[in-house]
């Protein structure tokens, strides 16, 4: 995701894209005959991977990488844990070298939350409201320390490479952070989102940025089918990606995946 995504998110800069996978939707009410999911990330359109080599389709291209053996699907993840692991834990280093993408993302997301949060919660302005989040693929808490914990009264940072979570530890303890005493970073949770179940009913939100381009297709479908167990009552995802114009593009370096639009942003029923 590192070369390709990044310099995708540079064009994206002035108009970010979101998509909400609500556990409740407000104005629909919920089918029971769909309690199975009905996620299907399939990308029929080819793709390439940033040597330029070029697949018929996603099919060709996971059983390429990943196949059928679980073995060569924990040494993929490990290539790509590996690869971050060599990067300085920065905003510069986590963002590719593209640090300055770094303010017009937050003023981005801000707006978005701020007008999520005035729809979905809006007894959290007069805190009625105890609001949770969860960071999925923290980092360094660029994201939280930035933006979440300004909104919300908790926030526990989900990250696999450990030495990002222990410079999001220190940059995020009292002493270090400029934060009321109603708003903490709770929990650092060095887990890789492959392998991770939250606590049940737990969050308001759970965030996910740019991280779910390093899970195989099976592994994000497997993801949210784990990860909505975690949210309250009237809770909701925020997906924040970067998407491939046509196709798909693999980075073979740091082990991720750029889908098309229609395949990272679809309606999911949950």
């Amino acid at each position: 995701m590192r070369l390709h995504s990044i310099l995708y998110s540079e064009l994206i800069a002035k108009d970010f894209s979101f998509a909400s996978v609500r556990r409740r939707l407000a104005k629909e009410p919920f089918d029971s005959r769909q309690n199975q999911t009905r996620i299907r990330v399939s990308m029929e359109k080819g793709g390439l991977d940033s040597a330029g080599r070029e697949f018929k389709n996603a099919e060709e291209m996971w059983r390429e990488q990943v196949g059928e053996d679980q073995s060569k699907k924990t040494e993929w993840y490990r290539q790509g844990i590996g690869y971050w692991e060599g990067v300085e834990a920065s905003a510069n280093g986590v963002l590719g070298g593209y640090g300055h993408v770094n303010e017009p993302d937050i003023m981005g997301s801000e707006a978005f939350l701020n007008t999520l949060l005035s729809e979905r919660f809006p007894d959290a302005a007069n805190s009625q409201r105890h609001l949770v989040v969860l960071d999925c693929g923290s980092g360094i808490g660029r994201v939280t320390k930035n933006l979440l914990i300004r909104y919300f009264n908790e926030v526990d940072l989900l990250e696999p490479v450990s030495h990002f979570l222990e410079t999001a530890r220190e940059s995020l303890a009292p002493e270090n952070h400029m934060a009321s005493d109603m708003h903490k970073a709770a929990n650092f949770l060095c887990v890789p989102l492959q392998e991770f179940t939250p606590e049940a009913g737990r969050y308001d939100i759970i965030w996910v940025q740019w991280c779910i381009g390093h899970l195989t297709d099976d592994d994000f479908v497997s993801f949210f089918k784990r990860a909505k167990v975690g949210l309250k009552p009237g809770g909701l995802f925020v997906l924040k990606e970067n998407i491939a114009r046509t196709g798909f593009v693999l980075d073979t370096e740091d082990r991720s995946i750029t889908r098309i639009k229609r395949d990272c942003l679809r309606s999911y029923s949950l």
